[in-house]
């Protein structure tokens, strides 16, 4: 067994009173495994003295595991250890999420002799697809026993690959009192990688790609775009990257089993569907027509191809994402969407004078340059000239503030600061961006001016 040794979590948290709290040997009350997205990660030291979670390093709470991996679909054993030479009493609580998503639950616990398994908000196994807390029961708190304790949990990971998952766990060594005076608190989390069981069954079929922002289906290197089809993924179902699917900082060249191909190279992936595919075109120089391909359980002995399709590439591809193609995404300088309240609940119009900002793909290359799949983290301009006209008028260098890629987002989107000129009339004026001579798309490329 290779013994990934983490300290682990400790977990008893409610407002009853003290001789409850420690009499709540049928398990934890959840949700209190110190989930971020459960009641702002909520965890037992507020209720368990003397200090705060992992405040005492006498102590040492671990998970053993076969593998820092799972299979979906396949059942495994998780060991949970707890360790403090003065304990006499014993608890935990343990859940699985996706990483991309820790609101859901990730698989499913078993129930044994010596672990109980609750639902959240309230009941006992089985969940039903709620999320659900492995914990210690009755038995299982050793009271009297000295030393440590172990703890083991069938989990049966979700039966589809779903990225990256994380355990959180929550431990509580008690001194065996009765009382929540001298209990020990301990927190932490463990991350698995998925392996295997790629297993798509249909062979996909592509149909046509599309600027994810103007749908032209002339695309440009490193634009954010859609490509269209069938069978991409199992019926009803749909996978959205997170970062625990990020590799080295940057989207996956391969998500839920699923990749894309342009001219040979691999394309990162935001987000599949059984008929859609969000990804961004590589980082390349060639243009012209180039062979696409989908791939579906790519690099194993199931892999799937699609038919060869044809993708024309050009140097620019410019395109404004859009609210419903009725208005340009864009915002106010202090964070307000620009939109008719129609189209966007909340949305407010431009003022003559003020800075906006916008949002578009297929502007070619910056100054640095960024790999597709990454995300920058500063400012990257534009690396050749644009211009941008609002409601006929040519804006002036001074005008456009900043042009290029959006700071944190991935490097197919890109920003532009500008300034409504005074003399905009009022209503909804058409935006027109421009480089080497192709222009943004007309129907959905306006703003809101008051």
């Amino acid at each position: 067994m290779n013994r990934m040794m983490h300290t682990l979590v400790v977990c008893v948290a409610t407002l009853l009173s003290a001789t409850v709290l420690m009499g709540r040997s049928g398990g934890a009350p959840v949700p209190s495994a110190g989930v971020p997205t459960d009641m702002g990660g909520r965890d037992c030291a507020a209720c368990h003295r003397p200090a705060a979670a992992n405040s005492d390093s006498s102590g040492r709470l671990s998970l053993l595991l076969d593998a820092m991996t799972y299979r979906p679909g396949v059942k495994q054993t998780i060991r949970v250890r707890l360790e403090h030479p003065e304990a006499r009493r014993w608890g935990f609580q343990l859940t699985a999420r996706p990483t991309s998503d820790t609101t859901r639950m990730a698989g499913s616990f078993t129930p044994t002799a010596s672990v109980a398994v609750s639902c959240d908000p309230t009941g006992t196994a089985p969940c039903g697809g709620s999320r659900e807390f492995a914990t210690h029961n009755v038995e299982s708190t050793r009271n009297g026993t000295t030393g440590s304790v172990t703890w083991d949990v069938e989990w049966t990971p979700p039966a589809n690959e779903v990225g990256e998952i994380t355990l959180f766990v929550a431990g509580n060594a008690a001194d065996g009192t009765g009382s929540n005076a001298n209990d020990r608190i301990y927190t932490t989390t463990v991350k698995l990688a998925a392996e295997g069981a790629c297993n798509l069954a249909r062979r996909p079929t592509l149909r046509n790609l599309a600027n994810a922002g103007s749908f032209s289906t002339t695309l440009a290197p490193n634009a954010f775009a859609s490509v269209f089809g069938s069978d991409f993924e199992v019926a009803g179902r749909s996978r959205a990257a997170g970062t625990g699917d990020f590799v080295n900082g940057a989207f996956p060249m391969q998500l839920a089993c699923v990749a894309v191909e342009i001219g040979g190279r691999r394309a990162p992936i935001s987000y599949v569907q059984s008929d859609q595919i969000n990804f961004q075109v590589p980082t390349i120089t060639q243009t012209g027509p180039l062979p696409v391909f989908i791939i579906l359980n790519p690099g194993r002995p199931n892999e799937l191809r699609s038919d060869q399709g044809t993708v024309t590439i050009a140097q620019y591809s410019p395109g404004w994402f859009t609210f419903s193609n009725r208005s340009i995404a864009a915002r106010t300088a202090d964070g307000r969407v620009i939109a008719d309240p129609a189209v966007i609940p909340g949305g407010v119009a431009a003022r003559r004078g003020d800075v906006i900002t916008l949002y578009g793909t297929g502007f070619g290359f910056t100054e640095p340059v960024f790999q597709a799949g990454e995300i920058p983290s500063g400012e990257a301009r534009l690396r050749d000239p644009i211009t941008i006209s609002v409601g006929g008028t040519m804006l002036a260098a001074g005008d456009i503030l900043y042009a290029g890629l959006a700071p944190g987002l991935i490097s197919g989107v890109y920003q532009f600061n500008i300034r409504i000129p005074m003399s905009a009339t009022p209503g909804n004026v058409a935006i027109v961006a421009t480089m080497g001579g192709v222009s943004t798309q007309t129907a959905g490329g306006l703003v809101p001016v008051q």
